[in-house]
C-alpha cells in the first residue's frame, strides 16, 4: 500500500513521527513517501534519514496564506504517485490535496493528524480542520482531551465515526537508556524551538535563582534547538551574568538527540502549551526525570509526583523549587524517571502506534 505523507519541512514532530511510523514497518506493508511542505528549507538530518531507507521524499516551499503555485505543486506529486493514502500531518494541507483528488477520480482515503495547538492556530488552520472534519476518512487527535476540546468547539461539524485517538510514538530502539557519563555537578536541559510558544525565559529566570541559591553545586543549563527567540535568549543569559554557565547547543539532529538527553540529569520542559510533545516522549523514554509546565498538552502526559514534576507556566519561582527539589533529592529524581521510563515503553511506542494507524489504513 501506498502513502504518501505531507509534513512540515522543517524543525518539529511532523518528521520524526514520519520516520517513527516508516521504522516501525519492519515487515513492508507499505511504501512511504513524503513531501516536505513549509517556508523552511527541507532539514538535512530528514534528506538523510529518506535516503538511507529509500524513501522517495519532495520538497515544496511554501509562501505565507494561501500560495496557490504550491498547492498546484502538491496536486501534481500526487497525480505522480498516484498513492492510497495520503497522510497529512496537518489539517491546514488539505485544501491542494481535495483538489487533487477531484481532478485525478481515484478513490484515495485521507487521514489528517492534527497536531497545532488551538492558541496557535490561524483562520487558515481553523478553517482546514473544519474542512478534514466533514471530508477527511479520518481524523486522528493525539489525546481524547484535546479531541474532546474540538469536539466541543466545531460541534457542528464534528462526527464521531470521522475520528480517532493515536498517541505519537517514538522508536524505542533509539531513544532508550544509555549509562551517565562522568561529570560533574548537575546538568539541565531542555529541548525544543526558540519560539514565543515556549516558556525559555521562565526557565533562565529559574536557573539563575538555582546558581543563586546554590553555590556550592556547579549546575549547567544546555538549551538546545534554534528559532526566532534566539538572541532575546541569549541576551536574557548575559543580563542575568549567567553566560558561564548556560549553553546554546544550537539545532541538533535527531542522531544526536539521544546523546544530549542521555548527557543530562533534569530534563525541564518549560512551555505555553502542546498537542503532544515529541521531546518529552522521547526523554521519557530515556529514563530521565522531567519538569514540565502544567499546560493542556503536557498534564495529560506528566502525572505530578507520579512521573514527573508539574509546575505552572510563567513562574519561575515555582519552577526554581522544583529544580531544587530534584537536586536534593536523587531518591525522588530516580523514581520519576524509572516512572517516566514505564509509561513511555507501555504507551509511546512507534510500533503500537502503526499498528493502530493500520487498523485505519487497512480497513
Amino acid at each position: 500500500m501506498k502513502i504518501l505523507h505531507i509534513a512540515f519541512s522543517g524543525l518539529g514532530g511532523h518528521g520524526n513521527v514520519f520516520f517513527s511510523m516508516a521504522d516501525a514497518d519492519k515487515e513492508k506493508q507499505h511504501r512511504f513517501e513524503i513531501i516536505f511542505f513549509g517556508n523552511e528549507e527541507v532539514r538535512e538530518g530528514y534528506i538523510q534519514k529518506a535516503k538511507q531507507r529509500n524513501i522517495p521524499w519532495y520538497f515544496v516551499k511554501k509562501r505565507p496564506g494561501f500560495d496557490f503555485e504550491s498547492y498546484r505543486q502538491i496536486e501534481k506529486i500526487i497525480r505522480q504517485t498516484m498513492p492510497d493514502i495520503i497522510f497529512l500531518h496537518s489539517s491546514s494541507y488539505i485544501f491542494p490535496v481535495k483538489k487533487a483528488i477531484l481532478s485525478i477520480g481515484k478513490k484515495i482515503k485521507i487521514i489528517v493528524r492534527e497536531t497545532q495547538p488551538n492558541h496557535l492556530k490561524t483562520k487558515l488552520n481553523w478553517l482546514g480542520l473544519c474542512v478534514s472534519l466533514m471530508t477527511a476518512t479520518k481524523v486522528v487527535f493525539l489525546s481524547t482531551e484535546y479531541r474532546d476540546v474540538i469536539k466541543k468547539k466545531l460541534s457542528l461539524f464534528f462526527s464521531d465515526k470521522r475520528t480517532a485517538v493515536i498517541p505519537n510514538g517514538v522508536d524505542l530502539d533509539v531513544y532508550k537508556p544509555a549509562e551517565k557519563s562522568v561529570h560533574t555537578g548537575i546538568n539541565i536541559g531542555m529541548q525544543s524551538r526558540l519560539s514565543e510558544t515556549k516558556d525559555h525565559t521562565t526557565l533562565i529566570d529559574a536557573f539563575a535563582r538555582v546558581l543563586q541559591s546554590m553555590t556550592d553545586s556547579t549546575a549547567k543549563l544546555y538549551i538546545a534547538g534554534d528559532g526566532v527567540c534566539k538572541a532575546a535568549l541569549e541576551k536574557q543569559v548575559r543580563d542575568l551574568n549567567i553566560s558561564h554557565a548556560v549553553e546554546f547547543t544550537g539545532m541538533l539532529e535527531e542522531t544526536d538527540l539521544p546523546q544530549f538527553i542521555n548527557s543530562l540529569d533534569i530534563y525541564v520542559h518549560a512551555t505555553l502549551g502542546e498537542t503532544m510533545s515529541t521531546a518529552i516522549m522521547q526523554v521519557m523514554a530515556c529514563r530521565m526525570p522531567v519538569i514540565a509546565s502544567d499546560v493542556l498538552g503536557v498534564n495529560n502526559m506528566i502525572k505530578h509526583k507520579g512521573n514527573g514534576l508539574l509546575v505552572p507556566a510563567k513562574d519561575p519561582e515555582a519552577l526554581f523549587t522544583a529544580i531544587v527539589q530534584l537536586m536534593k533529592d536523587p531518591k525522588l529524581s530516580a523514581e520519576l524517571a524509572a516512572n517516566a521510563f514505564t509509561f513511555a515503553t507501555e504507551n509511546y511506542s512507534n510500533k503500537k502506534m502503526l499498528q493502530r494507524y493500520n487498523e485505519i489504513f487497512l480497513d
